[in-house]
């Protein structure tokens, strides 16, 4: 008996000598039309975040996660180059994000935001360039200057190449302001050498205005730039490819730009010879009236830089706005013309004006947009005379000293920020033993089944991962609750999806997947959604989706698929596309558009909760 006790009080010593069991990252991407990194976890954590300079780096340390496999680094491109995930130490993971050389961001503006105690979201601001030249005293263009926008001090060479870049991924182009995706108007011409993208909303930087870059890859030989309107602004851009050439598509970046890809992806392109190049572009002449406004006389830094003074030959008003996408300061002053000749600020390495710029944008508004350099803030505009406005000057470096780790708060999890689904009172779930509504979400596949492989290597599981988590998360939002036959890339049987379902005896069961077809049909592509028993979960479904996304509608049809016949609750198989298909497979690539995907299925499913007032 003695020997039993001091077994046990040895074994007891061991098990309190363990550790506790980490959690472990489930799962992480980033999204670069939304500028954004998001990452899910098993467990609760509160991660702590710093932005490191030298390279700038965002840091994220998470206490109690372990990553359980080797490292990872994830080139991004433009103005973010890379995301690294790795294991810190035995009990903590890092997740970094390094920004490209020459760019920072504020740490103020980086939002760390829990979704939940397990899922968090990290929002970067547009980020901002800090190589800055130190041109001399530059005096202002007339205002009969053909080119639209004019910088007051100009880029450098290395500015201007990170303006238009050809990566591994297709076609980056910056731009100091983004339209809406749904707004891009694409056309072909008839000798299939040329595509046209026409951009509402979009602003080319200075250095691109009517000029044509040389590209040489992926078929295409070079890329011309318009900017064909300034108010309201709009952007063309013309790519002279091979006839053989598929259609090319567009599509924003948060970071300030647009990507060009083929359709179908870049293996559509691989081999193809470009066409014999244009000849280069000239800037085209777009002499404006004259008129009798106020003059703008000058604009210049004054008390010891705190202000930005704006003058002119006689009473004048403005109105400032600060544009937070761009993060430009900008100043609209109407019944007022630019003079033949001004002078502007000197902008050295010192400057707190990175970029200034002044455009005459009809007969009788000028439009002044000022850049801060890092570490400045604007206040607001003020009037000190008739003929002067002037913008106060703030400075932020004392918070920030260069050199050092500056420290990111980072809030508990908020709550939902929509109101919860309350099902009907008056009915309550007999089926969920909690008495709340319960939903099974299935990513199909996983692990060493990577289902469909569609074009360019995409495979079906990394696909909808992602769809489903967000379908999970949008419910639970809406108070419904939700588990997953898997929540990250690993292998659960058929039987095994059915009997997580059956044995938490759910309401509701979908299952969520990518369809393919062989012999190389590429033109096949659209929204399948199926059934076994009854449809009307499958149609509430369907309906969302088409009713939301612009894609081909191939119907709701019944089949016998395991799932289907063995989940003993309303049950639908969602196919969101085709990773085969020309037109699905580069949509299913992009997060934005997961998303929305997603965000329809969830729709689909409260619809159907409602219908059926559970």
């Amino acid at each position: 008996m003695r020997f039993r006790w001091l077994l046990l009080s040895i074994l007891s010593s061991l098990l309190l000598a363990l550790p506790a069991q980490a959690g472990k990252l489930l799962f992480w991407r980033f999204e670069s039309n939304q500028n954004r990194l998001i990452f899910t976890t098993d467990s609760r954590v509160q991660p702590r975040a710093q932005l490191i300079p030298n390279p700038t780096r965002i840091v994220l340390d998470l206490p109690g996660i372990v990553l359980g496999r080797p490292g990872v680094v994830q080139s991004i491109g433009g103005a973010i180059k890379s995301i690294r995930v790795g294991q810190f130490n035995s009990q903590m993971t890092r997740l970094v994000i390094e920004m490209a050389p020459g760019y920072t961001v504020d740490p103020t503006q980086v939002r760390v935001r829990g979704i939940s105690a397990t899922q968090w979201a990290v929002e970067l601001p547009t980020p901002q360039r800090i190589d800055r030249s130190t041109p001399s005293p530059n005096p202002l263009p007339s205002p009969n200057n053909p080119e639209p926008l004019r910088p007051l001090n100009p880029n450098t060479p290395s500015q201007q190449s990170n303006d238009f870049q050809v990566t591994r991924n297709g076609l980056f182009v910056r731009l100091d302001r983004n339209g809406r995706d749904n707004q891009i108007r694409s056309r072909r011409s008839d000798n299939k050498q040329s595509i046209e993208f026409t951009l509402p909303g979009a602003s080319l930087p200075q250095t691109l205005i009517n000029q044509t870059r040389s590209v040489n890859d992926y078929g295409v030989s070079d890329i011309s730039f318009e900017q064909t309107n300034n108010s309201p602004p709009e952007v063309r851009i013309t790519l002279k490819v091979s006839a053989d050439s598929p259609d090319w598509q567009a599509y924003y970046s948060r970071v300030g730009g647009l990507v060009l890809l083929p359709k179908g992806g870049l293996s559509q392109v691989q081999g193809l010879r470009p066409p014999q190049p244009s000849p280069d572009v000239n800037p085209r002449s777009n002499n404006g009236p004259q008129n009798q406004n106020p003059t703008i006389l000058g604009i210049q830094l004054i008390n010891n830089n705190t202000q930005l003074i704006i003058q002119a030959d006689r009473s004048i008003r403005g109105t400032g706005n600060l544009n937070r996408r761009t993060g430009v300061y900008e100043i609209r002053i109407p019944n007022a013309q630019l003079a033949e000749s001004i002078q502007g600020p000197e902008l050295g390495n010192n400057s707190p004006i990175y970029q200034l710029k002044v455009r005459q944008a009809d007969a009788n508004t000028v439009m002044i947009l000022v850049q801060p350099s890092l570490g400045i803030r604007f206040g607001g505009l003020t009037q000190p005379n008739q003929q002067t406005i002037a913008l106060d000057i703030r400075s932020l470096q004392a918070s920030f000293p260069p050199g050092n780790p500056t420290n990111i708060p980072i809030p508990p999890p908020s709550n939902p920020s929509f109101p919860p689904f309350e099902p009907d009172p008056s009915n309550p779930s007999s089926g969920n033993p909690r008495g709340r509504i319960l939903v099974v979400i299935d990513p199909g596949h996983g692990g060493k089944d990577p289902g469909a492989v569609g074009l360019e290597g995409l495979q079906e599981k990394d696909v909808i991962l992602p769809i489903s988590l967000d379908v999970a998360q949008l419910l639970r939002q809406g108070g419904v609750d939700v588990m997953m036959t898997r929540n990250s890339d690993y292998f659960v049987s058929l039987q095994g999806r059915t009997n997580i379902a059956n044995q938490a005896r759910a309401n509701i069961f979908v299952s969520i997947h990518a369809n393919a077809v062989g012999g190389g049909r590429s033109e096949v592509n659209g929204l399948e959604v199926y059934y076994s028993g009854n449809r009307e979960l499958a149609d509430a479904i369907h309906r969302s989706i088409i009713r939301s996304i612009n894609m081909r509608d191939r119907g709701v049809r019944q089949a016998r698929f395991y799932v289907l016949r063995n989940a003993r609750m309303p049950s639908s198989l969602v196919e969101v596309g085709f990773v085969t298909g020309s037109e699905d497979n580069p949509r299913l690539q992009d997060p934005a558009y997961r998303r929305q995907m997603a965000a329809a299925i969830a729709q689909g499913i409260f619809d159907y909760i409602r219908q059926k007032r559970f």
